[in-house]
């Protein structure tokens, strides 16, 4: 079966799991802040504006039904663009474990053309998650198509977040050898 990958959703709809934002303001603590903190200090600026293009991550029930008044993002990035930059993702290899979901704290997605982005491969980045107000949201995609990503793959996106959250590191591992000449 050919599932679609992206929906474009009319301009006025209601925010579900899965949109793309683009062109999204977030507020975060400015980098001196904490240091201002630290050394008893006040800082006029605590909070810095920052824009990222980013995917929703908060369930759609709890949108739609009101149980929440912000919404999880993380940022999208391209996957052209990072390459460019020499970082991780450079070599064949890591882009084949990439894709096979081997990075934990990286989701890929198909290639999609947004109004602002190219047609491009992102992926989904969980080192920074960021807490948006529902009306904030609601007022940067008011009067504007934007994207959605569509079953199955807004689930296997949704999984993907979770399996990030629940991992657990042991603090000893049951050796390699003797699992492998059990018998």
């Amino acid at each position: 079966m050919d599932y679609k990958w992206y929906d474009d959703v009319p301009a006025n709809s209601p925010i579900e799991q899965g949109d793309i934002i683009e062109n999204c303001n977030i507020l975060v603590p400015n980098e001196h802040h904490y240091q201002a903190i630290l050394e008893d200090k006040e800082n006029e600026t605590p909070l810095d504006i920052i824009e990222i293009n980013g995917i929703v991550l908060s369930q759609s029930c709890d949108i739609q039904n009101e149980k929440i008044d912000s919404i999880i993002v993380c940022p999208i990035w391209s996957l052209k663009k990072f390459m460019e930059k020499g970082d991780s993702f450079y070599g064949s290899k890591a882009r084949e474990d990439l894709r096979q979901g081997k990075f934990p704290e990286y989701h890929l997605l198909q290639k999609f053309n947004g109004k602002k982005l190219p047609n491009d491969f992102y992926f989904v980045d969980f080192h920074r998650i960021y807490s948006v107000p529902k009306k904030f949201i609601e007022a940067t995609i008011k009067d504007k198509t934007h994207k959605r990503l569509l079953p199955p793959y807004r689930e296997h996106l949704s999984q993907s977040f979770a399996r990030y959250f629940m991992r657990v590191g042991l603090p000893v591992a049951i050796p390699k050898d003797e699992i492998k000449d059990y018998s």
